[in-house]
């Protein structure tokens, strides 16, 4: 047999777009759906026929013969192309080609050229795109519509609490109300953030995280709720644990948040204990001494709501929390497990985290335990505050004027860009969802001003993107809403070296 016969009794039996191209870039062989797509023209009227020259009314396909039948003997030939292939009025085609050289009879080679239509899966791919991003775009105007109201609430409930004269009435209805509203942001949290995960997006954003602040603060956030219930609350940290570590602080508080809630539920009497150590791996146990998890649930805990055989709700699902819990903790390299479980101890959670040990070292802060003690700086220091929301503003600069510092205030990027020049700020907070310039161009025009100014977001988004689109424009640190004043105090200070005069 001939080797044109063989090469034609071959493509006979492989896919619709083939073709054998000689060493002088001669056609040899192609396919009739091929030889279609080139010219509009059988197979027969090709052969023989320049390769690039036989193309006709695509300027992919020229690009392709072109650039395959162009190239020295010693350059290697792209092997897969993906090509978007457009005829004249026919509907455009993705097809993707697989290129071989070709032996022929033992001197210089060839050119094999197989493609598979691909155009129904990149189309599908290219739809679920589309979609990917129409969710995500969902998730941070849904995060930044419910979290700024939050932020409001629990702001000025925070105000509340840290006045004086309130009377004893009042003082437990505005503790009830800073109880509840953290209790609904942290369940706002789960459900945004699986949302996320079902949709793909989630992706850890290191930093740099002081992990004993990190634990403090969360298990502060519980204290309350603990002495409502007479549950003792204790923390005991290894000395081995790293000063700073790399992690991502908005999942790793999560998971402890999580943690501690499920231990709360399930907790009447006696304590809850978190303990943290360090062996070439952070582990956090959650200790309590609750009702315990019948055996036969415990298999279903890390489930989303998890239902009996008949589809009836746990009575003691965990709900989503510990469901988030474990998702975050395998996106940082760890686990959340269940150690053990039963009515007469209770139960222990350990997770476990990748010891990613940050090489600089964080100066000794000052550690803020109730804003309203502080009355005084140890030196001047000018914060510029950027939000959209005139609430906002006014909430933050209620918090700060009285500790003494000097507050200007922007509602958009320009206006901050212009402030920034003239004020000179020692710190900027900066709201980055916001009309007109938003806070990632104005950060970037800050920077380039005095890139030695830090600036902190002020977001309420808990999409990975945004933060790393954030810290691409320069942002030094987050905020993220509701605000602990608290924090807020303890950012300045980290950032611009000042310390606090207090009662």
């Amino acid at each position: 047999m001939s080797d044109s016969s063989l090469y034609d009794s071959f493509i006979g039996t492989t896919g619709s777009y083939t073709c054998i191209i000689s060493p002088s870039g001669v056609i040899e062989s192609i396919s009739d759906p091929f030889a279609h797509l080139l010219a509009l023209r059988h197979k027969e009227d090709l052969v023989g026929i320049n390769a690039i020259d036989a193309v006709q009314g695509s300027v992919e396909l020229k690009t392709l013969f072109t650039e395959i039948c162009n190239v020295s003997p010693k350059t290697e030939i792209p092997s897969t192309r993906l090509v978007h292939v457009h005829r004249n009025a026919e509907k455009p085609l993705w097809i993707k080609f697989d290129i071989r050289s070709n032996v022929h009879q033992g001197k210089d080679a060839g050119i094999v050229l197989t493609g598979l239509d691909v155009t129904d899966l990149v189309i599908s791919q290219k739809d679920a795109e589309k979609k990917a991003l129409q969710r995500s775009s969902f998730l941070v105007k849904m995060g930044h519509e419910l979290r700024t109201p939050l932020n409001t609430v629990l702001g000025y409930a925070q105000l509340l609490s840290g006045l004086t004269d309130l009377s004893p009435t009042a003082a437990t209805y505005t503790q009830v109300i800073l109880t509840h509203e953290n209790s609904l942001l942290r369940i706002l949290n789960d459900i945004l953030e699986y949302s996320k995960y079902e949709s793909g997006q989630i992706t850890p954003v290191y930093t740099e995280v002081n992990l004993r602040k990190l634990i403090q603060d969360v298990t502060k956030s519980y204290i309350e709720q603990c002495n409502a219930k007479t549950v003792a609350l204790t923390v005991e940290l290894s000395p081995t644990i790293p000063e700073t570590i790399q992690s991502d602080s908005i999942k790793l508080t999560q998971i402890l948040s999580n943690l501690l809630a499920n231990a709360l539920t399930n907790t009447r009497k006696g304590g809850i204990t978190v303990t943290v150590s360090c062996d070439r791996v952070i582990t956090i146990d959650v200790e309590d001494t609750g009702t315990g998890i019948p055996l036969h649930e415990q298999d279903t805990i890390f489930e989303v709501y998890a239902t009996d055989e008949e589809g009836k709700e746990l009575p003691r699902g965990s709900g989503i929390g510990l469901a988030v819990a474990r998702l975050f903790a395998r996106t940082l390299g760890g686990d959340v497990t269940l150690v053990r479980s039963d009515s007469l101890t209770g139960s222990l959670f350990r997770c476990t985290l990748e010891a990613r040990e940050s090489s600089s070292k964080k100066r000794e802060l000052q550690q803020i335990t109730d804003y309203t003690t502080i009355h005084g700086l140890s030196r001047p220091c000018k914060v510029l505050l950027v939000d959209d929301v005139d609430i906002n503003l006014a909430m933050l600069e209620i918090f700060l004027a009285p500790a003494g510092f000097n507050v200007s205030i922007a509602s958009n990027g320009e206006e901050a860009v212009n402030i920034f020049k003239q004020f000179k700020p020692d710190i900027v907070f900066m709201d980055l969802i916001m009309p007109g310039k938003n806070g990632f161009d104005a950060t970037r025009d800050i920077k380039n001003i005095d890139g030695s100014v830090p600036v902190i977001a002020l977001t309420a988004s808990i999409v990975d993107s945004i933060k790393e689109q954030a810290l691409q424009a320069g942002v030094d640190d987050f905020m993220y809403k509701p605000f602990i004043p608290e924090r807020f105090f303890e950012i300045i200070a980290e950032h611009t070296g000042i310390s606090y005069v207090t009662n």
